[in-house]
């Protein structure tokens, strides 16, 4: 099954990659943003282990042009082939 990426920023990991390929039939979201912060040469935690959300003010993730949290199982949303992640890492504002 191949994901699409796309970010605001580039992935550790995946320069200059626009996909990531995985040899199973269904994947969770969790688990997607889980192997994106292994591949990462310095750990990024996309996902805190067990939260149930992401963080409000690090991250925006969507699938398909949908916020995860509008998805009805949110992390656990599982994906199909061809679908696409959406990564926004939010920037701080300060003066």
């Amino acid at each position: 099954m191949r994901i699409s990426l796309r970010s605001n920023f580039v992935l550790p990991g995946l320069e200059g990659e626009e996909s990531i390929e995985f040899d199973r039939s269904q994947i969770a979201l969790r688990e997607i943003l889980e192997e994106l912060s292994r591949r990462a040469p310095i750990r990024i935690e996309y996902v805190r282990p067990g939260a149930r959300a992401l963080d409000p003010d690090e991250w925006e993730v969507e699938v398909n042009g949908i916020p995860y949290q509008s998805l009805s199982d949110g992390l656990e949303t599982f994906l199909k082939d061809g679908d696409t992640v959406t990564i926004r890492i939010l920037a701080l504002g300060g003066g």
